[in-house]
């Protein structure tokens, strides 16, 4: 049934009814994200949409050709505007910790979104440029070589997608209770002499620790570990960068030396 409203037949774009007046592709996308932030992508159809704004199927494919291009407006419209307002160069970890805040913030609101943003490539499809064009441009800023670019924008998205894809994932069960209580019990049980680090620490670790967990972020949010996280992330690079500038220095040296 999906492959077949995946693709809009021609026959599909003909005539509209007087039900669908006022219909705008603002309001389909509006209707998408609402129901997947209350029911998730996985089962998600133009069908629910159309059901949702009270209009034919065939209605929906006069803004959206498919169920994809309508999750990447989905996408498109949950992140919003990312972007940090310019800074010096020299705060070039200051963007890039509100560019990593901004997007954990936008995804907690919508945390249904995050699995696509993390497993689907036509999430992609959603980038802005102009938040692409951002970030290269406070990387050089910074002091990064343009052959080393690639690597650190690289470094710079999974370090911005991956924490929070892996905070606000989605249980994925059927029986939410159930396989709760199920997990938690297994942790709870857990032979002490065999994990006596675990064991010890679970207290501690607890829905607040990646695997030994059984709500996600929406329940239990990682705010102190996602901050923690990022000054890692960022003190690396920062070390790459200091790393660079004195290699570059040493060559210089070598370069300007005796007998030359």
């Amino acid at each position: 049934m999906r492959k077949k409203e995946e693709a809009a037949p021609e026959k599909k774009r003909r005539g509209r009814s007087a039900r669908d007046q006022g219909l705008s592709r603002e309001r389909v996308v509006e209707a998408a994200l609402a129901l997947i932030d209350a029911k998730g992508y996985a089962s998600f159809s133009l069908r629910d949409v159309a059901r949702e704004l009270g209009v034919y199927p065939t209605a929906i494919y006069w803004y959206v050709t498919s169920r994809d291009e309508l999750l990447v407006e989905v996408i498109t419209r949950a992140l919003g505007d990312l972007i940090p307002r310019p800074l010096a160069a020299d705060r070039w970890r200051d963007w890039l910790k509100e560019l990593f805040h901004r997007y954990r913030s936008a995804i907690a609101r919508h945390p249904n979104v995050a699995p696509l943003l993390g497993s689907q490539i036509i999430s992609n499809a959603s980038m802005n440029p102009a938040m692409v064009e951002a970030i290269l441009q406070t990387l050089l800023s910074a002091g990064f070589e343009s052959n080393e670019l690639i690597h650190v924008y690289n470094t710079v998205i999974t370090a911005m997608v991956g924490f929070v894809t892996l905070e606000f994932a989605g249980h994925g069960a059927d029986e939410r209770d159930e396989w709760e209580n199920r997990l938690r019990t297994r942790f709870e049980e857990l032979d002490r002499d065999a994990f006596p680090l675990l064991t010890a620490n679970m207290a501690r670790m607890s829905n607040q620790a990646f695997i030994v967990r059984w709500k996600g972020g929406t329940n239990r949010a990682l705010g102190q570990s996602f901050d923690r996280y990022i000054d890692v992330v960022l003190d690396g690079l920062q070390g790459q960068l200091a790393g660079d500038a004195d290699a570059k220095k040493h060559k210089q040296g070598e370069s300007s030396g005796p007998g030359r």
